[in-house]
């Protein structure tokens, strides 16, 4: 989650109003590891803060699907300012 919210504190340096809510979604493959992350909606407006969480998704690793596959997730984060 730290590593979430730098991307933010990044881009509120440069713009202190900037907040909302940003919806990812990402693919768990059968071994954890995440292998796509994307922005399905956002109100933030930033770019640079979306594409950074897709990112760090990407390094991410979770628990492996219960009974193989994978597991298709979205997970809502909201930012604001203060």
């Amino acid at each position: 989650m730290n590593q979430l919210v730098y991307c933010y504190q990044r881009e509120l340096a440069a713009t202190p109003a900037l907040g909302g809510r940003i919806v990812v979604k990402f693919i768990v493959s059968e071994d954890g590891s995440v292998s796509s992350a994307a922005t399905k909606t956002s109100t933030m407006g930033s770019p640079a803060v979306e594409s950074c969480i897709n990112r760090r998704f990407m390094e991410f690793r979770f628990l492996e699907p219960r009974g193989g596959g994978i597991a298709i997730v979205s997970y809502a984060f909201d930012f604001s300012p203060g």
